[in-house]
Formats: C-alpha cells, structure tokens, sequence
C-alpha cells in the first residue's frame, strides 16, 4: 500500500489497498493519512453497498441524509448521486453538491466525513473539488483571524432561505424537498478540530446564511471575504474520477463541490456514506 500526495497541502491518493480485507495497521494508516490530508483517494475497489457500509463503520457510525429522497432502496444509509435514468426516472440526485459546502453543516451535530464509491465515470466532466479550510484560515490576516474567533454564523438546509443558491431543475419548486421545517443551527465561524487541534473556517456559500447577531449587509460583506480565502486557486483540489475510486473526506476541515459538465452521454454514479461527527466547537 502506497500513500502518494495529490498537493502540496492536501489530498493524496492510496494505491494497493483491499479495503474489503484490510489488516489493522493499514487501516491505521489510512486514518493517519485521512488526519494529515483531509482528502483521500483510495484506488482500484469494487465494493457492493453492504461492504461500503462496513468500511465506513470503521471511519464512525452512519449517519443518515435529513431528505428521503434517492435513497439505496435496500440500504437507506447510502444516497445515490447519479445522472442517470431508468424507464425515465432519475435514479439519484443530479445536481447534489453544486455549490462549495460541507456535508450536514445545517445539523446541531454534523457528520465527521464522508465516503463516495465510483461505480460508473463519465470520460469528460463530473470532477468534484476540495477546499482545505485549515489553510484558509491559516491565510487569514492576524486582524481578521480575531475578529471572527468568536462569531458564529446560522446555517440552513432550506435553499429558497439562501438566495446565493437555486434549487435544481430535479426538485421543481424546491418545497417538498427544502421547505421541510427543518430548523437552522447556529456553529462557530472558526472550527476547531476534536482530533488534530487545529482551526478551520467553518462557513460555506450553501449552507451559511449570516453571521449571528450582525447587520446583513455587514454580513454578506464578511462572508464573501471569507468565501474569497476559501476559495483561492492554492487551497482547491480537483478530482478526476475513476472507476472504482473511493474518495474519503473530512467535513470538519474542507468544503466540496461537484463541477457538473457531464458530456453526454456519460455517466457519473456514486454511492454515498456519511459518518457521525461531534457538536462543532
């Protein structure tokens, strides 16, 4: 087994591995390598979606997506992400992720990470990119950095709540799928990690609404200077998929977004698993 960097601050690739059979000390050592990089790429694997929900479970217990909707019918932990049609139904979500956020950011306790299996890739398009948000905090001016230590901002599920976003064209008007009742949660601006130690910003363009307690406008203003440092060309991985890759990413310390672009007719079909994480502090 392999551990090869993707950046020069984060991400890397593991080749040679059987997650299907892995020892306990190369299991280790993709827990260390998913600590240190954020982002990682497990190569090569062919899993059916009761084994992908036993290696998840090594990761964490399984969380469960707030929507009902695409849902594995025989194994409701996985969400299906796919832009492909049987008998003329979609059999997953088409435009999942298409904005910079980290998974379950809208939840009082969000999900530690989450796993995406390729099961079919398309030659051109479907890439998803990564934000390291250690490093954009880290990047941060001294004067910024102590402003916003102890703000904290309200996050929401609902996209008719946030007019940066829109709904896609799958959900129609995006009440039934959005407009659920589901309350926002409020969670600091600066994340610090349970295991590393180390701060994250903590706010997303999908999910952040504002900052708690401030004028909206001053808001909106802080936010995207806050969405800019995210977003810097030298704190972005993109993934090219391929068939059989296993992608494994921290929520506490990066954002993701899909890139759409499928060229037709390609097919991009993922699997999803989300683990439980802990109250953000």
């Amino acid at each position: 087994m392999q551990i090869n960097k993707l950046t020069p601050s984060f991400a890397a690739e593991i080749v040679g591995a059987d997650v299907a059979a892995l020892t306990d000390a190369d299991f280790a050592a993709i827990m260390e390598a998913f600590l240190a990089y954020q982002v990682i790429v497990i190569r090569g694997q062919s899993l059916a979606p009761a084994e992908q929900k036993d290696f998840s479970r090594r990761f964490g217990e399984l969380d469960f997506h707030i929507s009902s909707k695409n849902k594995h019918k025989d194994h409701p932990e996985l969400l299906i992400l796919s832009n492909k049609k049987i008998n003329g139904e979609w059999v997953g979500a088409t435009a999942a992720g298409d904005e910079w956020h980290t998974d379950t950011q809208y939840t009082p306790v969000p999900s530690k990470c989450t796993m995406l299996h390729a099961l079919e890739v398309p030659e051109e398009g479907g890439e998803t990119a990564f934000i390291n948000t250690y490093a954009a905090f880290e990047d941060l001016d001294e004067a910024t950095r102590d402003r916003i230590a102890d703000l904290r901002s309200i996050n929401s599920w609902n996209r008719l709540k946030n007019p940066r976003v829109k709904v896609p064209e799958q959900h129609g008007d995006g009440k039934s799928t959005y407009d659920i009742g589901h309350p926002d949660v409020v969670h600091p601006i600066v994340r610090t990690h349970p295991e590393t130690g180390r701060k994250a910003l903590y706010v997303s363009p999908r999910h952040t609404l504002f900052v708690d307690g401030m004028d909206e406008d001053k808001s909106e203003e802080l936010l995207q200077e806050l969405f800019a440092a995210q977003q810097r060309p030298d704190h972005i991985y993109v993934h090219k998929w391929r068939l059989g890759d296993i992608v494994i990413w921290d929520n506490r310390c990066t954002l993701h977004k899909g890139m759409g672009g499928i060229k037709p007719p390609g097919i991009r079909h993922l699997h999803r698993t989300l683990m439980q994480g802990s109250v953000p502090v």
